[in-house]
């Protein structure tokens, strides 16, 4: 009997949910979600009971995965609901499996409180659900031409991969993590899984002397570093001078929050070319509480004009933004809207990667928003599920 009925998997739903993922997704490429995504799949109630599925005749036909993830914004805690391994077996598609358990999903999101949600994929086929491809990811690209131009001789810091047993450097690396204004919260337990995650490969970063100045998490072919914490601006110029130098090819690209420190504004002097992207496919459930968190990372960073701006968001109401001084404040209000729009253009109003004058015609009471946006929403791509 067939039974299609919505179920949390478990410990023991391991490996048939695992071949079910590989199968699916190696249609276009080989894939080992166990290997490749340690840090979320692995045989255990905690990791497994984050995906739901749908069964019949007792076996997994479709699998959507709803994955905590602890985003600190400025010291501000924000709760977001990472969406991925998205499939329907290959036998059992039209049959509006996918779209049940993203409602679901999408429902318990609400019921447990999350404030957003994140998950890649086209951007069409998730608006449905609420989704929109918007935020902000700085890519730069730096090359070998550009460093003989840029320093007067060889770097001098090396790399060590950095293995699961190396507990010294795994905190050292923790530290600086957890350091940033805009990070993803890791346990202890499996911070390093993290970053092994999409086949990439932690190094720590080592002086002449040999101490350790900082980490990166570079791809397997070394042409992308996916995340860079160091000790300092100096350091993390200098590793990416020597990775750069150290490669094979000819460029590297650097992937970056859109939140200025000394290595961005150091790589934007250095670097051949800078581009920023959306950062993903985003839901938003708490406006307030997203974007005063967002904003009030940005004014860190820069002076903001002063002023208040209130967006009226369809199926939400108003949002009131304001800058006065030192206080950053985003509430819901029943006050009339400066500017007005649906979900999906708010989202690309406020968060990138487009200024948001080049989103909509903002009237004149609404101007300020181009001072203020894009704000600084994104996701390291370690963090990615």
């Amino acid at each position: 009997m067939s039974d299609d009925k919505i179920v949390q998997l478990s410990a023991r739903d391991f490996e048939e949910a695992i071949d079910f993922l590989n199968l699916v997704f190696s249609a276009h490429s080989p894939h080992d979600f166990a290997t490749m995504l340690p840090s979320i799949y692995g045989p255990t109630d905690e990791l497994m009971g984050c995906n739901y599925a749908i069964k019949t005749d007792g076996r997994i036909r479709a699998i959507v995965g709803l994955f905590p993830i602890d985003l600190s914004v400025g010291n501000v805690p924000l709760r977001i609901a990472g969406i991925g391994g998205v499939s329907t077996h290959p036998g059992h598609r039209a049959t509006g499996y996918m779209k049940s358990l993203m409602h679901h999903c999408v429902t318990e999101m609400k019921t447990q409180g999350y404030q957003l949600s994140w998950l890649g994929g086209q951007r069409q086929r998730y608006l449905y659900f609420g989704y929109e491809s918007c935020g902000t990811k700085c890519i730069f690209t730096v090359s070998k031409t550009n460093l003989r131009h840029s320093f007067d001789g060889p770097s001098h810091v090396s790399f060590a991969p950095i293995s699961s047993y190396d507990k010294e450097r795994i905190a050292h690396a923790t530290k600086l993590h957890n350091g940033q204004q805009l990070y993803c919260a890791r346990s202890d337990q499996n911070f390093h899984d993290h970053l092994v995650g999409w086949h990439n490969q932690p190094y720590a970063a080592l002086n002449s002397h040999g101490k350790m100045i900082g980490y990166l998490v570079a791809s397997t072919e070394g042409d992308l570093i996916a995340e860079l914490c160091a000790d300092s601006t100096d350091a993390a110029i200098e590793m990416v001078h020597g990775w750069v130098e150290e490669q094979t090819c000819e460029a590297v690209t650097v992937e970056l929050h859109a939140v200025p420190d000394g290595l961005f504004y150091g790589l934007g002097r250095i670097g051949e070319h800078v581009r920023v992207r959306e950062s993903g496919n985003w839901q938003v459930f708490d406006w307030a509480a997203v974007a005063e968190a967002l904003l009030r990372l940005r004014s860190q960073s820069c002076v903001l004009a002063q002023g208040t701006v209130t967006v009226g968001i369809t199926g939400y109401g108003t949002l009131r933004l304001t800058v006065d001084g030192d206080r950053i404040e985003c509430v819901r209000s029943e006050e009339d809207a400066d500017v007005t729009c649906d979900g999906p253009t708010a989202k690309r109003l406020l968060f990138g990667p487009l200024s948001p004058s080049l989103v909509m015609r903002l009237p004149r009471q609404a101007v300020l928003l181009e001072s203020w946006c894009p704000l600084p929403l994104s996701l390291t791509r370690q963090d990615w599920v």
